[in-house]
């Protein structure tokens, strides 16, 4: 891959990383405030069970949807160090190229489609 094609794909990495981290913000703001109240709300005898079980389901969502994006973010950081080591673009269970097109879609993959499928089970 020439060097202008993998300043292409950091400065894609960087806008991705940008977006993850800017959807993560208010998750962990929600998840911080959320722990706040639900002390207080569970002392109050007039708060309804709906109201309660509603309340731990968006937690658990915004748990689950935080750990996702956590886990792509990590991708994308582990991406661009391959970048700087000169390994990004190359799959990292099989050693051939990934495609150009593929990186577009997913520029943090460290796999080929045959190996990602493999990986993915």
């Amino acid at each position: 891959m020439d060097p202008m094609d993998t300043e292409y794909f950091r400065a894609l990495l960087y806008r991705t990383r940008d977006e993850i981290t800017a959807t993560l913000e208010p998750i962990h703001a929600r998840l911080r405030d959320g722990g706040r109240d639900s002390g207080a709300e569970v002392a109050v005898a007039v708060h309804h069970p709906a109201d309660a079980a509603a309340d731990t389901e968006m937690r658990e969502l915004d748990v689950t949807s935080a750990a996702m994006f956590e886990e792509r973010l990590q991708l994308v950081e582990d991406a661009l160090r391959r970048i700087d080591d000169g390994t990004y673009g190359t799959c990292i269970a099989c050693g051939r190229p990934i495609l150009a097109e593929r990186l577009e879609l997913v520029p943090e993959t460290p796999y080929c489609v045959e190996d990602a499928a493999k990986a993915n089970g």
